[in-house]
């Protein structure tokens, strides 16, 4: 009897219903197993797709300058020349992202370092092809001079941050790693609040992917390009995050 693969027969999956976070959890699990993120990715992409806004342009061979035309309310990215659509970033996306953010940039300060920080929404372009336009939820500059200010909106980032989304996990943990490694990025953090998780990848220019360094919201996370000065403590995100579920307790 054939089975799918996780292992489970049709009869078995028939008789599983699963609530949208059991499944939500399950898509990630699927893709964090390594190396078979791509291929589980692969066997049945459209199970981690959103619903898409019929105003996206379908199809490949898509530039930036048609993404720079598109209405300002669709959130999506380009890649490769493919439209992909983008969720509205849920409240908890946005304490997690707050919180990095707050403490990355209190570190870059402090060791004046000649770094700049930049946040979502600011577009990024990656190569020279005009074929990929992406919207980093963080992201670093470092080794700032000036000399290369014409080429700034395509210069590579050293450091970037993802925070992972419930609706379409496969883009960050699958497309946008392969994405930011083949384009030079040095190190890529996937923050996954809903399994209070980082995984740590470190590019620096190599060309195979290692197993990435997996760490906790207990732990307290070093930027491993600033040879450890910086860190970001995930534990201080727990009064936050408290404070959160109460408030969502309140509201609609």
């Amino acid at each position: 009897m054939e089975k799918d693969h996780r292992g489970r027969s049709p009869e078995e999956k028939r008789g599983t219903q699963k609530t949208y976070e059991e499944k939500a959890h399950d898509d990630r699990e699927d893709l964090l197993q390594e190396p078979s993120a791509a291929e589980t990715y692969l066997q049945d992409p459209e199970r981690f797709l959103p619903a898409r806004d019929p105003r996206i342009p379908e199809g490949g061979g898509h530039t930036s300058e048609e993404y720079f035309t598109l209405p300002d309310d669709l959130r999506v990215e380009l890649i490769d020349g493919i439209f992909y659509d983008m969720a509205s970033p849920v409240r908890v996306h946005q304490v997690v992202s707050l919180e990095i953010a707050e403490q990355l940039d209190a570190c870059l300060k402090k060791h004046g370092e000649p770094c700049l920080l930049l946040i979502a929404p600011s577009d990024l372009v990656l190569g020279e092809d005009g074929r990929t336009v992406v919207q980093p939820d963080l992201y670093v500059f470092c080794g700032i001079n000036g000399e290369n200010t014409p080429r700034d909106r395509q210069r590579v980032p050293d450091f970037v941050v993802e925070i992972l989304s419930q609706s379409n996990p496969g883009n960050d943990l699958w497309r946008k790693r392969a994405l930011y490694q083949r384009h030079g990025v040095r190190e890529y953090w996937i923050v996954d609040p809903h399994e209070s998780r980082i995984l740590v990848h470190l590019f620096d220019g190599k060309e195979e992917s290692a197993p990435p360094e997996r760490y906790t919201f207990e732990d307290e996370v070093p930027i491993h390009i600033s040879g450890g000065s910086c860190r970001v403590d995930f534990t201080r995100l727990g009064g936050k995050l408290e404070l959160l579920r109460k408030l969502e307790q309140e509201l609609p």
